[in-house]
């Protein structure tokens, strides 16, 4: 018997806004790899609203923190967040008040340490694709530099339709590949009509493209429910493919 073949696919985690989900689906899908006997490495490259050393006693769990946990927390924080910023601002904007300027090289040097000897890294972006992390360079472009599919998280909300739609004709003019749309539960019932007929409506204004519902989880520690709501939501498919 001999190993299957290990071959690398970047999946690039955006989102139609903040505070929707994409660091659920981030970890959801490294620990449903880990599940899968998958070897997964997870990136955010530049996180902002985060002390680098916070004081003692005010330590906040950051989005870096918990993708570090879901892949099993082998690899080094320096790697998964290369950038850390204090204030909760686009990465550009808080790179400038900084004083600090980002390196792309620097950055790749972290991304291909990390995903070497893996079957898959997960890149969470900042916001939404079109966040800049420069004045010339966009999410979008780095996850064009890097070859990444996105995976495009979207809140199940009124107003996702339009932002979603949005996200979807910027990622075809980058040129980016769309491997999944996820629709997040906000809420542990659906409250509203919109909630209730996002995903159809979706289904039908996008019928070629993989739409997937992932439910509610109320523990963001629980990683072997991220991993159950990974299954669900019918994301085995970027991970076995």
């Amino acid at each position: 018997m001999t190993d299957r073949p290990r071959t690398l696919r970047r999946l690039g985690v955006t989102g139609t806004d903040t505070g929707i989900g994409k660091t659920v689906v981030s970890c959801a899908l490294a620990a449903r790899a880990r599940q899968m006997g998958v070897s997964v490495a997870a990136m955010k490259p530049v996180e902002s609203g985060i002390e680098a050393r916070p004081l003692p006693g005010t330590a906040v769990i950051s989005d870096a923190e918990r993708l570090q946990a879901a892949c099993g927390g082998g690899d080094a924080l320096s790697l998964i967040r290369p950038y850390v910023l204090a204030e909760p601002l686009a990465p550009w904007v808080a790179a400038q008040r900084a004083g600090v300027h980002f390196d792309l090289a620097f950055l790749d040097a972290a991304r291909a340490q990390l995903e070497h000897g893996r079957e898959r890294l997960v890149v969470e972006g900042a916001g939404g694709l079109l966040v800049p992390l420069t004045r010339d360079l966009s999410f979008a472009g780095l996850f064009a530099r890097w070859q990444c599919e996105l995976v495009l998280v979207a809140g199940n909300r009124l107003g996702v339709l339009n932002h979603v739609l949005l996200t979807v004709q910027a990622a075809e003019r980058a040129g980016l590949p769309i491997a999944a749309i996820v629709l997040t539960s906000l809420t542990e019932q659906s409250t509203s009509v919109a909630d209730a007929t996002n995903f159809e409506t979706l289904q039908q204004l996008l019928p070629t493209h993989g739409l997937h519902r992932f439910p509610w989880v109320s523990r963001l520690d629980d990683y072997d429910a991220l991993a159950a709501a990974a299954q669900t939501a019918g994301l085995d498919s970027l991970l076995t493919t």
